[in-house]
């Protein structure tokens, strides 16, 4: 059985409540769901923690969207026999058709919830990651969007991805603060020259954002995340509009060159790690913490 005969024989067990079900399994892989689920570590649970995943999940991102590019795999979409919905949830991609090795949905939720259970380290919670991590990968397969070489390789990488992320955080962790702030500002600018299109551009400019912000934060905001839910839940709900509108409103501002879409990504960056914060401090909704603490990556 080849890989044609198996995504036959998968779509063919297309019905409308499992359609529904693989509906929202493809919206916890899309980009829209890991805006609102990597801010909210960052920002509610832990700094250091949060920091780390955003920037190991977009080194991921970055790296699939090379490999799509680099690869072009042509998608499975309209192969005699297959049954393809939820298409445009592949239709983000500037090469797409030829975009579909390796599965950016695996591959991102592999790296999002192995490196949360990894930190958590609590045996429910790894289930729950690993359950999730299976089904989101599944849905690409019964949604006809993938080959089954690209789930398995997009969940691989993403593992690998986490284990390299945890040995460079021991070096990055003894390195000085100019090398650490040599490492957050010339990694995104050799990234984008080495992947100059639309992706590239996008994550390289996330990276340099977010990398440059949190360190000016650890320096001059130092938010103490307050353990009151309430407050969690407005500073929460604060940054998202920030970031959406921030979103939206340089989009239209902003001419559409890949220069301007670079500062874009870049200003969304400072505002989630830096702006934001800075905000939550100064209207009582957060403390400056006490201690004093290095620039610790």
């Amino acid at each position: 059985m080849n890989q044609t005969d198996i995504l036959i024989w998968i779509t063919k067990w297309q019905n409308p409540f499992l359609d529904f079900i693989a509906s929202i399994l493809t919206f916890l892989g899309n980009e829209e769901f890991y805006f609102l689920i990597l801010p909210l570590i960052y920002w509610c649970f832990s700094k250091q923690m949060g920091f780390r995943l955003f920037y190991i999940f977009l080194l991921s991102m970055y790296s699939n969207a090379f490999l799509k590019v680099n690869i072009a795999v042509t998608r499975p979409i309209g192969s005699e026999g297959i049954s393809s919905i939820f298409v445009e949830s592949a239709q983000v991609g500037s090469h797409y058709p030829h975009d579909s090795f390796p599965s950016g949905h695996a591959q991102g939720s592999t790296t999002l919830w192995g490196y949360l259970a990894y930190m958590v380290k609590q045996r429910n919670f790894t289930i729950f990651a690993c359950i999730l991590i299976f089904l989101i990968s599944c849905s690409r397969l019964y949604s006809g969007l993938h080959w089954p070489i690209d789930v398995i390789s997009g969940i691989l990488i993403g593992l690998g991805i986490i284990l390299l992320s945890f040995q460079l955080q021991q070096w990055m962790s003894a390195t000085t603060s100019t090398m650490k702030w040599g490492i957050v500002t010339l990694i995104p600018l050799v990234l984008m020259f080495v992947f100059p299109h639309d992706e590239g551009i996008k994550y390289s400019a996330f990276l340099l954002g977010a990398g440059i912000g949190y360190l000016l934060e650890k320096s001059f905001v130092n938010m103490e995340i307050s353990p009151v839910l309430w407050r969690k839940i407005v500073v929460y709900v604060m940054g998202i509009i920030g970031i959406f509108a921030l979103q939206g409103g340089l989009k239209v501002l902003l001419p559409p060159l890949l220069m301007w879409d670079f500062t874009r990504y870049v200003i969304i960056g400072l505002w989630g790690l830096l702006g934001a914060p800075y905000l939550f401090v100064l209207f009582g909704l957060y403390k400056k913490s006490p201690e004093e603490k290095d620039n610790d990556l």
